[in-house]
């Protein structure tokens, strides 16, 4: 099938928040995600690749979504999860970090998840791209 658009690159999905600053703190010195603010009103996060995600800030409540709705961050190994899922649970007052739920393994990924200040899931998970390369290289299964 042919697409009707046709697109070169997937640029940037968008979050949002009410505060910045604290926001940028966690991404920045929690997650370790790289943030520059080239907007008074947003700033944008990456690490590395053709993709980022624009923090927009708000004013009121953001949408709590379900954990289904997240991003994932890999990490090199199960015991780097583990490291990451007790600093979540030590730090979670000065990051914000509103609940973690407990390190869980499926399809052999190794993997927590966490709720920001801005209720936007994060799953800390042990994997590599090789795992995504077997994902679309096997193909639909529904």
């Amino acid at each position: 099938m042919t697409a009707l658009v046709n697109t070169e690159q997937l640029s940037h999905g968008t979050i949002e928040c009410n505060d910045i600053a604290a926001t940028r703190h966690f991404l920045s010195n929690f997650l370790g995600i790289d943030v520059v603010r080239p907007l008074p009103e947003a700033q944008y996060m990456w690490k590395g690749g053709p993709w980022s995600v624009v923090c927009v800030c708000v004013e009121g409540e953001q949408k709590d979504q379900g954990p289904q709705n997240r991003f994932r961050l890999a990490v090199a190994s199960d015991s780097e999860v583990e490291a990451a899922h007790a600093a979540a649970k030590q730090h979670a007052a000065e990051f914000g970090i509103k609940m973690v739920q407990d390190i869980s393994s499926n399809d052999g990924v190794r993997a927590f998840l966490l709720q920001d200040m801005n209720f936007v899931w994060w799953e800390i998970a042990h994997l590599t791209q090789a795992h995504y390369d077997q994902v679309f290289a096997a193909g639909d299964k529904h």
